[in-house]
């Protein structure tokens, strides 16, 4: 089963038509829907090769890499045992491990004072300005998790001056009003609503100068 989850992603990212897609997402239990993927694999793969950053591993992380092919796809993590499972499958996939000092509990605080979501990040990481940004992690579905507070405001810093945001789950509180805040309702080019989650997409267009 494991080798022919693996096969549905070679063949998604070789083809990746609707079919092909649906078929690696059931296969590999992805969350995104078929047509999400379909949305952030269209924008990848008219960039690439591009630098693309992901805030979370997960079963879908293999297919992201390959998409992106002679490209750089980076991934942040902050569960230990997800970076451990997701990174040995392939040497392909570079990942950090990171940690988060914030709990979805406290968003209205930060979303007040700014200056706590900074964090400190790996070089390779902060010296880039990234063409894609999605962002699917860290987990923000109860009071004591990390919240997606940090990883919103840190992909409007280091998205590139023509770059592509990506964010999962904006039927949440937290998701809608950070994005709003931090993205802009005025770079929201379009959100995409599945049992799974709203996928909205921003297109930051800053000026060169």
């Amino acid at each position: 089963m494991f080798f022919l989850a693996r096969w549905t992603v070679a063949l998604a990212v070789s083809r990746p038509t609707n079919f092909h897609i649906a078929l690696m997402r059931r296969m590999n239990k992805i969350i995104l829907s078929t047509e999400q993927l379909k949305i952030i694999s269209e924008t990848l793969r008219r960039k690439t090769p591009c630098k693309v950053l992901i805030f979370g591993l997960g079963n879908d992380s293999l297919f992201w890499s390959g998409l992106n092919r002679g490209g750089l796809t980076v991934f942040i993590e902050d569960n230990q045992e997800w970076y451990k499972k997701i990174t040995t499958l392939s040497s392909a996939i570079k990942a950090f491990l990171v940690h988060y000092d914030t709990q979805r509990k406290d968003w209205k605080r930060f979303l007040q004072n700014a200056s706590l979501l900074n964090m400190t990040l790996p070089v390779e990481i902060e010296k880039e300005k990234w063409d894609v940004i999605l962002i699917d992690g860290p987990s923000g579905w109860k009071d004591h998790e990390p919240g997606r507070m940090k990883s919103i405001f840190l992909a409007s810093r280091l998205i590139g001056k023509s770059g592509d945001v990506f964010v999962h789950d904006c039927d949440r509180e937290v998701e809608d009003v950070f994005c709003n805040k931090f993205l802009g309702k005025d770079n929201l080019k379009m959100e995409n609503r599945a049992p799974q989650g709203f996928l909205r997409h921003y297109h930051i267009a800053r000026d060169p100068g």
